[in-house]
């Protein structure tokens, strides 16, 4: 779990003023399982944030993830009734609203109701409606939900952590905010933001998500799958799986070889480097496997990807990571890192930070946002959209 505070420039700027890390120890793949761990985990990754920068906030932005996420698209109409025809702000907050008409089980909520394109009078491909003439709108949208059991837990986590909430954003969203440039959004791209119980992906096209799913698998799966094969406690396979893992069993030479402490003893057993890799090799390519699935048969999107793969989290920092995503999807892929932020950057530089600094970008902004693209959806209970109607200058987001 990590915890970024940063600020907002007068000119909307993020600064980054202050970092921490926490064990992630009540979660499992990315749901609560159990809230006292969880809550200790925010308030340690916060605080270590809060005495980086020397300041102490009390209102955040969550990322929320777990295989209970999933996007469905819709559609929404309206009619524009003024005398001169002009597409007003209004009216496109009325089609927006008008796309979330669609049934949503009692045990869920929508999250996110995000335009794609806007249709004016049959013109399709229309990014901006405000202030285009036409008698008919219509847009396409994704709508995110979740289960509501699993939302109101993280909810019922950070408030007894002391904190208020601005923002709910799906984890995967808000990576994607810190590691994409403009031209992979527009040309289409595939993000791949490796956590620790779960996998993200997104589909990107024509600058806006096109579809999204969370994986059940994870950089922990690496872990316990070192733990067996080395036969070495979990705190040992993910050391060992940091400071010598590779997905390349080939690079890495037949003769070395590293230390390793069984379990039950302090004894030491050689262990060939090379076999490390091929045990992290097939569960990292499985997992791309089952990325590429998800962008070739699930999301409809039958054409190549023209900016290729983006692999990011903290998974993503095992050494030849982007080679393995190279051989399943067969494009180009690169690691993404968090950018575009200033002050203490150097603080949030790797992958494993990339949602905590998209979420400080997300929430500068939602604050230019419609309402309904800002709020849409969320209904999180008593007392949760009072907390979202709040208008703080200091931003203390957190993953």
């Amino acid at each position: 779990m990590s915890a970024v505070l940063a600020e907002v420039t007068e000119a909307g700027d993020v600064l980054v003023l202050g970092a921490g890390e926490a064990p992630g120890d009540g979660l499992r793949k990315g749901v609560v399982v159990n809230i006292d761990r969880t809550v200790e985990a925010i308030h340690a990754a916060v605080i270590r944030a809060e005495r980086m920068a020397g300041l102490r906030m009390e209102s955040v932005t969550v990322s929320l993830g777990g295989p209970h996420l999933s996007a469905e698209r819709s559609r929404g109409v309206v009619a524009v009734s003024r005398p001169d025809r002009e597409i007003e702000p209004e009216d496109v907050e009325r089609v927006v609203e008008a796309s979330r008409a669609v049934p949503v089980p009692n045990d869920r909520q929508v999250l996110h109701v995000i335009p794609r394109t806007f249709t004016v009078d049959g013109q399709d491909g229309v990014k901006e409606a405000a202030g285009m003439t036409g008698q008919r709108l219509e847009v396409d949208t994704i709508l995110v939900s979740g289960a509501q059991t699993a939302i109101q837990n993280v909810i019922k986590c950070v408030h007894q952590a002391g904190l208020d909430i601005d923002d709910v954003v799906f984890a995967g969203l808000a990576a994607g905010e810190s590691i994409l440039t403009r031209n992979e959004l527009d040309l289409g791209v595939c993000l791949i933001d490796i956590g620790a119980g779960t996998t993200d992906v997104v589909v990107y096209t024509d600058g806006a998500p096109l579809h999204l799913a969370v994986l059940p698998v994870g950089g922990n799966h690496v872990t316990n799958d070192l733990a067996i094969g080395l036969r070495t406690t979990l705190e040992e396979a993910e050391a060992l799986k940091l400071n010598y893992g590779h997905t390349l069993p080939a690079v890495i030479p037949a003769d070395e070889s590293i230390d390793v402490r069984q379990v039950g003893g302090d004894r030491l057993l050689p262990v060939g480097r090379r076999f490390v890799a091929e045990v992290i090799g097939p569960r990292m390519r499985e997992i791309f496997q089952m990325a590429k699935e998800e962008v070739v048969r699930r999301s409809g999107y039958e054409g190549l990807l023209p900016a290729g793969v983006v692999v990011t989290g903290g998974a993503a920092r095992l050494l030849g990571t982007t080679d393995a995503a190279q051989s399943v999807f067969d494009s180009s892929v690169r690691l993404g890192v968090p950018g575009g932020v200033g002050g203490l950057s150097d603080r949030v530089a790797g992958p494993s930070h990339a949602v905590a600094v998209g979420l400080a970008r997300w929430a500068v902004k939602a604050q230019s946002r419609p309402p309904v693209r800002q709020f849409a959806g969320v209904g999180a209970g008593p007392g949760f959209g009072d907390a979202y109607q709040k208008t703080v200058r200091w931003l203390r987001d957190f993953f």
